[in-house]
C-alpha cells in the first residue's frame, strides 16, 4: 500500500497533468499516468485553479518533486533538462557539504595522533642501517644453526 502523502501527491500530479494540453500530455508515457491514476488517493480532493499560475498553486513537496522529474524527463527541451540536472547536482553537493560540516566529528583524531606518535617512536628506535642477507647467506646460516657451528 502506498503511503498517504504519496497517494495525495499522486492525486495532485494526476489532476495537474489532466490540465495539460493534448500535445504535452501525449509526451508523458501512458504507463506513468496509469501509475498515478491507480495509486492516487480518491478521498483526497485537489482542484487546480486554472486562472492561477502553477507555481502559486498549493501543493505538497512530493508533488513538486514528481512534477520536476516529469518536466525534466518528458517536457523540457534538452537545454532546460541539462540546466535542471546541473542545478540538482549542485543542490546535492551543497546539501552533502552542509551535512559534512554539521556532523563533523573528531573521534578518530586522537587515534590518528597516537598512531603517528607510535610510528615516530618506532622509527627513532630502529638501527641506522639494516643489513639484508642474500638467499645464499641465509642458507649457510641455517646449516650452521643445524650443526651449531
Amino acid at each position: 500500500m502506498i503511503q498517504t502523502k504519496y497517494a495525495n501527491a499522486y492525486t495532485e500530479v494526476y489532476e495537474i497533468l489532466s490540465c495539460l494540453n493534448e500535445e504535452e500530455y501525449s509526451k508523458i508515457p501512458e504507463e506513468l499516468i496509469e501509475v498515478f491514476e491507480e495509486n492516487r488517493n480518491l478521498d483526497y480532493d485537489y482542484e487546480v485553479n486554472e486562472e492561477q499560475d502553477l507555481i502559486k498553486q498549493p501543493m505538497l513537496r512530493e508533488t513538486k518533486a514528481i512534477l520536476l522529474n516529469i518536466f525534466r524527463d518528458y517536457l523540457a527541451t534538452p537545454e532546460q533538462s541539462q540546466r535542471i540536472k546541473q542545478w540538482m547536482q549542485a543542490d546535492r553537493e551543497y546539501l552533502e557539504k552542509q551535512k559534512r560540516e554539521k556532523y563533523r566529528t573528531n573521534i578518530f583524531e586522537n587515534k590518528i595522533k597516537k598512531n603517528e606518535d607510535n610510528a615516530n617512536n618506532f622509527n627513532t628506535n630502529l638501527p641506522a642501517t639494516i643489513k639484508k642477507q642474500s638467499i645464499l647467506q641465509k642458507i649457510i646460516n641455517k646449516i650452521k644453526k643445524i650443526f651449531k657451528i
